[in-house]
């Protein structure tokens, strides 16, 4: 009924001990997690997705990357625009460094919206249009054989 205090002890010390497995236990779940949450992050990348291609012995991978923008405006009677470009060449570096060589590239422009005003005293509407640029990249895979060895 009544415990001496090394029972006492000896329990606390217990629960104290599972206390701490439990933490690691907890701190070890929690590292798994962020190793697979990374993991799955460097595959959506154009460089994981051409590594998990790879590793899969894949004879083409082909990626699409944004390399430049537009956006136009269209309010009272007047338009606007403004251009963006940006390099895909590091992200094309990496995936030659990889074992990938590059065979053809080829753009294209993709309307995401369009907006419209009529002339300030004249007929006619104005229209402005905004879009991306969009490179598509198809590599080979330079380990792979042309008789897919």
């Amino acid at each position: 009924m009544f415990k001496s205090s090394e029972e006492k002890e000896a329990e606390r010390k217990e629960r104290e001990a599972e206390r701490v497995r439990e933490e690691a236990e907890r701190a070890e779940e929690a590292r798994v997690a962020e190793e697979q949450r990374k993991r799955a992050a460097f595959l959506a990348t154009p460089v994981g997705s051409a590594t998990a291609a790879k590793k899969a012995g894949h004879r083409f991978f082909e990626v699409q990357l944004q390399v430049g923008g537009h956006e136009g405006t269209a309010g009272f009677g007047s338009t606007t625009s403004r251009r963006s470009a940006s390099s895909s060449a590091a992200t094309l570096e990496e995936i030659e460094k990889l074992g990938w060589h590059l065979e053809h590239a080829s753009y294209f422009f993709m309307i995401t919206r369009e907006s419209s005003t009529d002339h300030f005293m004249a007929t006619g509407q104005s229209t402005a249009i905004t879009g991306v640029t969009v490179g598509v990249y198809l590599f080979r895979n330079t380990n792979v054989g042309s008789s897919g060895e």
